[in-house]
């Protein structure tokens, strides 16, 4: 599903989104490819948070100044006018859930994370090529789902899950 028009920044509460949220869904996808538009926005959506690469970590930031992992998700939608909402959790909850494997995944698919206790309280975007974008504590970079990344273990034991926002 694409959606289009103006993102609402999340800081102001006196107007009502211009757009209509991404309906969420527990059910896994039936793998039916999404559409060549969608593949299209996806990797726009890619590039533009792979232009954030360096950018600190800020909590609660959603912006140039710093992103924590959902701002850094619902920026990068935001600007191609997509309404996420802010918070990981929230996240894992929109869009088509999918098969947590490396091969089900497409570039701009949602990534969740159970870092500590229970519940999703990380997200990343993945990029393509078993890797995903997202802002941990060291700010916006790059990390892998591959096994033969030596440093993709942790986030491996820790993936609970891929959504798939456009369809």
């Amino acid at each position: 599903m694409l959606i289009g028009g103006n993102v609402r920044n999340s800081n102001r509460t006196d107007r009502p989104p211009t757009t209509t949220p991404v309906p969420p869904s527990t059910v896994p996808s039936t793998g039916a490819p999404p559409s060549e538009e969608s593949l299209r926005v996806a990797t726009s959506i890619v590039e533009t948070a792979l232009g954030a690469m360096g950018t600190p970590y800020r909590w609660g930031g959603n912006d140039e100044n710093g992103y924590d992992c959902s701002g850094l998700i619902q920026w990068a939608y935001g600007q191609h006018g997509i309404v996420l909402p802010r918070t990981s959790r929230d996240q894992a909850r929109m869009g088509s859930a999918q098969d947590r494997t490396v091969t089900a995944l497409m570039p701009g698919d949602v990534l969740t994370f159970a870092a500590g206790g229970a519940g999703v309280s990380h997200v990343g975007l993945y990029v393509g090529d078993g890797e995903f974008i997202h802002s941990s504590s060291s700010g916006v970079r790059l990390s892998s789902l591959l096994a033969d990344d030596p440093d993709s273990r942790w986030w491996q034991q820790r993936w609970v899950g891929a959504r798939r926002i456009l369809n």
